[in-house]
This record gives C-alpha cells, sequence and structure tokens, in this order.
C-alpha cells in the first residue's frame, strides 16, 4: 500500500470548517466601524459647549471613549479569532467556557458505561446521550498515578450509536493532545474533532471511534510547556501513556490493543504525540503528528542533556536504527505550506529510513494555527484507519 496515494477526504472537509460569523471577518468589521463612529461622538462629546456642563461632558465623554475602547479590544480579539481559527462558532467557543467553568467529574453519562459496567438494564432512547447519526462529547475527570500530575479533567467523544440498545461493539480510540498553551477542549473547539468524526462516519471514510483528549497542564493554569516527561517535574507522558490509556480501556468499550490505538496531536502535541509513539511503540500502533518540529523548547527538558535527547524526535529515531523494533507501527505527518516543512521532512526521511510506513502531507494555503489542525486531521485519519486496517473489521 503506497503510504503517498491520495487521500479521498469528503469535499465539505477539504476547507475550513467555520460554521458561523465567528469564522469570518464581518464581526471584527462591524466592531470597527462602531469604533468609528464611537471616535466621532467622542470627540463631539468633549467639544461640545452650550448643551452640557463640563462635569457633563467629561462625564459622557469618558463613557463614549471607554465604551469605544472595549468595542475595539473585542473587534481585535475577534479578527485574531478569525485568523488563529480557534473558535469558528458560538457553539465551539460555548464549549471553551465549559471547560474552564465546570469541574470535571469522575462519572461517566450512564449510557456510557463499559457493557461489562454498572449499567447493564437495556436503555431507552430517551436515556441515550448518542444517536445513530451524531456522536456525543462530555467533560470527565481522569485519575493519575504520574508524579506531580493531579487527577485532571478530559473531553471525550463517543462515536454515533455508542449506546444503541444491545450494542457490545469496542471500538478503537485517538488520543488527541492539544497545543502549548492549550487545555482539554482545545481538540473540541478549534479543532472540531467531534463534527469532523461525525462527517467521516456519516461517509464511510472512517470506522467509528472513540476520541480521548487529557489536559496536559499539570494543574488549573494553561502553561507553555510540552507535554513531556520533565525532570523533576510533571510527567505528562508517563499519565498519557499509562494512566490515560488504562482508564480509557477500563471504563469506555475500546479495543484494548495498539493496533487499535492512535496517538495524535498538533504543534506542541504534534511533537508529543511524535515522541509518545516512537517511545511506547507496544502502545500506540499509530501516530498523527500535525506540525512536528524536531526539537523541544521547554526550560527544563532542554537544560538536561539527557531529557533533550530522550524528547528530540531525530534522536530518538536514530537510537533505534539497529533495535529490533516492531516496524508496523504508522506514522502520518502533516503541515500548511506557509511554514516550512524543513523538519517534518526531516523526521518522514528519518523514518522511512528505517522502513517505518510515513507519509507526509503538506496541504496548500494553511499556517500554524487551528484552521491548518481541522483542515488537515481528515486526511489523517482518514490514512491512519486504512493502513491499520480498521475499515475492514468489525470489533464485537
Amino acid at each position: 500500500m503506497d503510504p503517498d496515494a491520495p487521500i479521498d477526504v469528503p469535499p465539505t472537509l477539504q476547507q475550513d470548517l467555520g460554521s458561523d460569523l465567528l469564522s469570518t471577518y464581518w464581526p471584527t468589521a462591524v466592531g470597527l466601524l462602531l469604533v468609528a463612529a464611537g471616535v466621532v461622538l467622542s470627540v463631539r462629546i468633549l467639544r461640545a459647549r452650550r448643551t452640557r456642563s463640563r462635569a457633563r461632558r467629561t462625564l459622557f465623554g469618558g463613557a463614549a471613549v471607554t465604551g469605544t475602547a472595549v468595542v475595539l479590544v473585542l473587534s481585535l480579539a475577534l479578527g485574531v479569532n478569525t485568523w488563529v481559527g480557534y473558535f469558528p462558532s458560538v457553539a465551539t467557543l460555548s464549549r471553551w467556557i465549559d471547560d474552564k467553568t465546570r469541574e470535571p467529574v469522575a462519572e461517566l453519562p450512564a449510557a456510557a458505561v463499559t457493557a461489562e459496567g454498572a449499567s447493564n438494564v437495556p436503555l431507552t432512547e430517551g436515556e441515550r446521550v448518542t444517536t445513530d447519526t451524531n456522536g456525543y462529547s462530555f467533560l470527565t475527570a481522569v485519575p493519575s498515578t504520574a508524579a506531580q500530575v493531579p487527577a485532571t479533567g478530559a473531553w471525550v467523544y463517543l462515536p454515533p450509536g455508542y449506546d444503541a440498545p444491545g450494542n457490545t461493539r469496542r471500538y478503537p480510540v485517538m488520543y488527541a493532545l492539544h497545543g502549548a498553551p492549550g487545555s482539554a477542549a482545545d481538540w473540541f473547539a478549534g479543532g472540531r474533532i467531534d463534527y469532523l468524526l461525525d462527517t467521516l462516519i456519516a461517509s464511510g471514510s472512517v470506522p467509528p471511534m472513540i476520541v480521548v483528549s487529557p489536559d496536559l497542564n499539570a494543574g488549573s493554569a494553561r502553561v507553555d510547556d510540552e507535554p513531556l516527561d520533565r525532570p523533576g517535574g510533571a510527567q505528562l507522558e508517563t499519565f498519557v501513556t499509562r494512566d490515560v490509556v488504562s482508564w480509557a480501556d477500563g471504563a469506555l468499550r475500546t479495543v484494548a490493543d495498539k493496533k487499535h490505538r492512535v496517538i495524535a496531536g498538533m504543534s506542541a502535541g504534534g511533537l508529543g504525540s511524535l515522541l509518545y509513539g516512537l517511545h511506547s511503540p507496544e502502545t500506540f500502533g499509530g501516530v498523527l503528528s500535525i506540525m512536528p518540529y524536531t526539537a523541544p523548547y521547554t526550560a527544563s527538558v532542554v537544560a538536561d542533556p539527557q531529557a533533550k535527547k530522550r524528547n528530540s524526535p531525530l534522536d530518538v529515531i536514530a537510537a533505534t536504527a539497529n533495535d529490533a523494533v516492531d516496524r508496523s507501527q504508522i506514522f502520518f505527518l502533516g503541515q500548511g505550506d506557509r511554514e516550512s516543512a524543513a523538519e517534518a521532512t526531516a523526521i518522514r526521511d528519518a523514518l522511512r529510513g528505517q522502513g517505518r510506513t510515513t507519509t507526509l502531507r503538506v496541504l496548500p494555503g494553511l499556517e500554524h494555527n487551528w484552521v491548518a489542525a481541522r483542515t488537515i486531521a481528515p486526511y489523517g485519519l482518514i490514512w491512519t484507519a486504512m493502513h491499520l486496517g480498521w475499515n475492514t473489521e468489525q470489533t464485537e
């Protein structure tokens, strides 16, 4: 099977997935028009002499200036959001707010328990959380045994039909790592992974699968550090590869083997997914790395020569050149053409030099942002499912 063969992505996913005004520059344009009007109004109020006293002019003028400044800031923020693509719709903004304001709870929705779990009572349609055509996403909590990583939130996607009465099917899992700074909601807000999968599953491009996206900040604050095992600090790779995977296999109807696990990520998460896969080929059968790079930047890792080498993909690949590693693991690398592909190309060539099934897809017109991540992801999902043989099997 040619790893560079064309990938047949549904037409609706071959473009940016913005779905309402937040994905356009119209709110920014309207806001800037309001700013211009506010500036004119402020000037007129402050210059008025006959109709208002000095105190009233100062009061109303100050209010107009403040309001204009607020609208300007909001307009610029909306413009930046449109460029980055983080909130393509009001619904994704709502999900991000939920992630910041809701406390994750360990309990899953009643209909989401495993077939061997606490709920073996037949479900009615009113109790279901998925439908035959739409999956269900929710925020839950994952316990941790990793050093300096507390129990933390994770967003989970269950595929359409997961909780249909009598369904005992088990599903492949994609573990999705956010960028830095970022949070567990990112793949469900900026990445729109639930919409992507509903669409891909409906078209038959990929089989139904589960997604688990854990928070990788090792605390409540967003930090600009990569999701790595840090010397003397949080052991985030250990948390994902040991705790998150074991939690999912116990709480959800997963196919608990490496062939049916994919580790994915974007930017800092793209580096993380590549390293997790290289370090744990017995756990993950596939790697989907979007916007990968070759050298970590997290200060505690860079300061430690051994940690830096362990978390530099080219060094890790080179170290396994003579090892009897399992060459069945597959690697999808993707990015946009508005940033250099030199590092991704070096990673691809190093993997291919060891006979590992690898492809690099560079899509036109994309930069280093969430627009690129959610545009590239369908290509990676289809390629990965095809090369792991998911499309030709039924897992009961």
